[in-house]
């Protein structure tokens, strides 16, 4: 039996989906990616915006018309909006087999016995894990409840995991050859198990000798301690790229949002990070659009993003969300004024990403080469920042020295150093 898995929405649906797929493949099935060859499909949504949900009712029409032609063909529906929106998926797809939500995540191994049986003799068609780096989850769920936000809804409140249980999944990834563990979680910041708390986490991950580097998401502003930025400026196994969700440049509508947090704040925040780890790359998001966001409110983030230099921005218009106390707010903003605003923030942080990279050009940097296909390696420094370059080398997983010569808003190239 063949199997796919689309996933939309974040990297903890990413690894949500690379768990399935391994109990998949203990049961004898093997990965395809290509939906039409699968005779099982696993659509993993997504809920933060209106555009993910779109996006899975889209694909699951398509599916209706492969179910039709092959009747066998076995189709679920994981991850937040299956949590959330579980009886219309049911009412609207009917052809759905099974639905199941985000905070159930943990019973899809019995929920496939109902459909695999699952075989005695392990699977040798199972594909080789030629990935270099590993999503693990070290806490699900959240407790902050931003007004905007679905995730407390559907994933539920903070819990962190067993610091031992991470312990396992990272040594076992680097005996499979992962060389870099990025930990998630909705606020990684206040992980916190039985006293050990993220610091002390990335402390125990980082003696483990095969960890090559560490990367981690999401932070959040209001829990970012001392101790953390002193960890990261004198640990050589910690990438130097922290993604630091702003949201917005004004404190009206940080408080609308329930942030916690003022903008003279996060920019003392910012600048303390800065000054403590020079060649550090900060990046942020920024919602457009947040009902009452004036004229003003926009030119604050405006202001903001420039006042900051931010390495990159992830700029998201806003989306009402069932269930959140954003949706219940008046004052939505008109969407041709939010298209609007997107495009001046977007083009105005482009110049200002591609100006940062600017002080890379004609200098060697130390990259993790991701893959290689027909000739260009595309690897990723410590700052979190794409670099191409061409080689005739299978140099996937090694860390090699690339020089600059070109650079983009997102992305830079090279030539390889030997």
């Amino acid at each position: 039996m063949k199997f796919y898995i689309e996933t939309i929405g974040c990297q903890m649906n990413v690894n949500d989906s690379e768990k399935m797929a391994e109990i998949l493949s203990e049961y004898g099935c093997i990965q395809t990616n290509d939906i039409l060859l699968a005779d099982f499909v696993i659509v993993n949504t997504c809920s933060v915006r209106f555009s993910a949900e779109h996006k899975a009712y889209s694909l699951l029409g398509r599916l209706k018309e492969q179910k039709e032609i092959n009747p066998n063909l076995i189709i679920g529906v994981t991850g937040c909006m299956a949590q959330y929106a579980a009886k219309e998926i049911k009412t609207r797809c009917k052809y759905v087999d099974f639905v199941l939500g985000a905070k159930d995540i943990n019973s899809f191994s019995q929920t496939v016995t109902k459909y695999v049986p699952k075989e005695t003799e392990v699977n040798e068609n199972k594909q080789e894990n030629r990935e270099v780096f590993k999503y693990i989850t070290i806490m699900r769920g959240c407790s902050n409840f931003c007004s905007y936000c679905i995730v407390p809804h559907v994933r539920g409140p903070e819990v962190s995991i067993d610091y031992n249980e991470i312990i396992k999944e990272v040594n076992k990834a680097c005996d499979d050859g992962i060389k870099e563990i990025i930990l998630l979680g909705q606020n990684v910041n206040s992980y916190n198990y039985s006293g050990v708390n993220f610091t002390q986490l990335l402390q125990k991950i980082s003696q483990i000798d095969k960890v090559t580097r560490i990367r981690f998401m999401t932070n959040h502003p209001k829990d970012f301690s001392d101790e953390l930025i002193e960890e990261i400026a004198i640990n050589n196994k910690i990438c130097k790229h922290i993604h630091l969700p702003l949201q917005s440049g004004s404190n009206n509508i940080l408080k609308a949002m329930n942030r916690k947090y003022t903008y003279e704040q996060y920019k003392t925040l910012y600048e303390k990070i800065k000054n403590k780890i020079p060649d550090i790359n900060i990046t942020s998001d920024i919602i457009i659009g947040f009902p009452g966001e004036t004229d003003q409110d926009f030119q604050d983030t405006f202001n903001a993003s420039r006042q900051l230099q931010f390495g990159g921005l992830f700029i998201f218009k806003y989306s009402p969300r069932p269930k959140t106390f954003a949706a219940k707010l008046k004052g939505n903003v008109p969407l041709d004024i939010i298209k609007k605003r997107h495009v001046l923030l977007l083009e105005d942080s482009n110049i200002i990403s591609k100006n940062i990279n600017e002080k890379y050009i004609n200098e060697t940097v130390e990259v993790l080469v991701e893959k290689v296909n027909n000739g260009v390696a595309e690897a990723r420094n410590s700052q979190n920042i794409k670099v191409f370059f061409d080689t005739k080398e299978k140099l996937t997983g090694e860390i090699v020295n690339v020089k600059i010569t070109k650079v983009l808003p997102n992305s830079m190239s090279g030539i390889l150093q030997r």
